[in-house]
């Protein structure tokens, strides 16, 4: 099991929630948890923004802004791994 404390950022007073989810999710699977638990419809552009570890590349996985090139990985799965 895992848990994530999901953070609305530029949000004022801060919005958060916290989601316990099997720690055999995917990016995918997290993000239908987060729709579900919100509330949302998957209207708006979203991002995972994980916290590096050591040796690890830093990532942004999701479905940016398609008008600006932020290296954002594209899709669901990231393939980079430790050096």
């Amino acid at each position: 099991m895992m848990r994530f404390r999901i953070t609305l950022n530029e949000i004022y007073p801060q919005i958060w929630r916290m989601i316990n989810v099997p720690d055999t999710y995917s990016f995918w699977d997290l993000h239908i948890a987060i729709q579900d638990f919100m509330g949302w419809l998957d209207y708006h552009l979203h991002l995972f923004n994980p916290s590096p570890k050591h040796g690890r590349i830093k990532s942004k996985v999701g479905i940016s802004d398609a008008e600006f090139d932020d290296g954002t990985v594209a899709g669901w799965e990231d393939e980079r791994r430790e050096k």
